[in-house]
């Protein structure tokens, strides 16, 4: 069984769990006297969401080119745990929950691993917060499609005059896509992201992405003005240094609640460990991409070169 990928949103650009809305004509929306402010306002929400996120429960769904498994993930102030309850779509058997149990148990007694495994997911924190500040300089965007919902629908494409600063950001060189945005909130509700030409990283010597990888990160309003990610999806292929590798991940989180304030990391932990496995929730599924918030965590977005 893989071991957990601590929490990588945001964003690769590329990631609501709405009901589908009915089909109507896309008209042009009344441009907003600077689009690229409300694009930079919007990406900086973000980037203050991520900063400051607001801390839940909930059930997390990872589809890997291997198959699925399924975690009850408690999101705490120190940062978050979680347990593997499903794994390929069925039960725990008895030696993969022993293995659960060890490595929590791994949690309460060795201080060590909590640093480690804590600093893993605000290290990822921060490579999200690069990307999203990035992400209005690194496009042009073009004039604004107003959806039926209210969304605006912008596409983008490289900057020819955008010099990365650092790995997360390189990407962004050969990536083309969409974005949806709530204008009322200026908040991202939808981001959809393809790679149109093989991006090289260090000149091609650690790596290089090749083209036609997509990324697509979705996020819903739990309440006014309280968005979470609940899709993040990446499928792309490459080369490390001289071996090639295919990084596929889908992401579906769900069954949201918020967590008490007094929720300790340990307590969180104890939490999961008293936990009888048992199969999880079924979701009710995806919604409509461009669908306005209305209701991540921290898995790696980008592959390892």
């Amino acid at each position: 069984m893989r071991t957990a990928a601590l929490p990588i949103a945001v964003a690769l650009i590329v990631a609501a769990m709405l009901p589908p809305v009915p089909a109507a004509q896309n008209t042009t929306a009344p441009q907003a006297p600077d689009p690229a402010a409300l694009i930079q306002r919007a990406s900086e929400h973000e980037a203050h969401a991520l900063e400051y996120p607001l801390e839940f429960q909930f059930q997390e769904r990872l589809e890997w080119s291997w198959g699925t498994e399924t975690r009850a993930v408690i999101e705490t102030r120190e940062g978050r745990a979680d347990r593997i309850v499903s794994f390929r779509n069925q039960p725990m058997t008895p030696e993969q929950q022993e293995k659960q149990q060890h490595r929590l148990e791994k949690l309460l007694r060795d201080q060590g691993a909590v640093r480690a495994e804590l600093e893993d997911q605000r290290s990822e924190s921060q490579r999200r917060i690069k990307m999203i500040r990035a992400f209005p300089s690194a496009f042009i965007f073009d004039p604004a499609v107003q959806e039926a919902n209210g969304a605006l629908k912008f596409t983008f494409h490289p900057n020819p005059s955008f010099s990365p600063k650092d790995r997360e950001t390189q990407m962004y060189r050969g990536m083309e896509g969409t974005v949806w945005i709530n204008p009322e909130q200026e908040r991202i509700v939808h981001i959809e992201g393809t790679l149109t030409r093989d991006v090289s990283f260090g000149w091609g010597i650690f790596g290089k992405l090749y083209k036609g990888g997509k990324y697509e990160i979705a996020q819903t309003q739990i309440s006014p003005g309280m968005c979470r990610i609940t899709t993040l999806n990446v499928d792309v292929k490459g080369r490390v240094f001289f071996g090639s590798f295919k990084f596929f991940r889908k992401e579906g989180n769900s069954h949201l609640s918020a967590t008490p304030a007094s929720m300790t990391y340990r307590k969180a932990v104890e939490i999961l460990l008293a936990q009888a496995p048992s199969a999880p929730a079924k979701d009710a599924g995806p919604t409509s991409p461009g669908a306005a918030p209305t209701p991540v965590h921290q898995q790696r977005l980008l592959p390892p070169f």
